[in-house]
């Protein structure tokens, strides 16, 4: 798993943070990278809802991998590392792809 960007070094990470605290309506204060989804009151309606908003925006498809939306552990930097990670795969393919 690549690194996590510090909010602020990649301009993608607001614009993600943005994205999260218009679908949940959190204030954008209250999304630290280290933040559970859970804990935040974002339930499992909620985080789909962003995440097709997120795919929108960003012309991006998820992994279908429905474990990994209910994780209670999931935080909100890792939906953000796996935002740049998709983003990042787009711009970058493999060899051979």
């Amino acid at each position: 798993m690549a690194p996590m960007p510090a909010a602020g070094s990649d301009p993608r990470v607001d614009e993600i943070l943005a994205i999260v605290a218009r679908e949940t309506k959190i204030e954008r204060e209250r999304l630290q990278l280290n933040a559970r989804i859970d804990d935040l009151g974002i339930g499992s309606l909620d985080l789909t809802l962003v995440m097709f908003e997120l795919e929108s925006h960003f012309g991006i498809e998820f992994p279908l991998e429905p474990e990994t939306a209910r994780d209670a552990s999931l935080t909100v930097g890792m939906l953000i590392d796996q935002v740049i990670t998709i983003l990042d795969q787009r711009a970058n393919p493999p060899a051979g792809a």
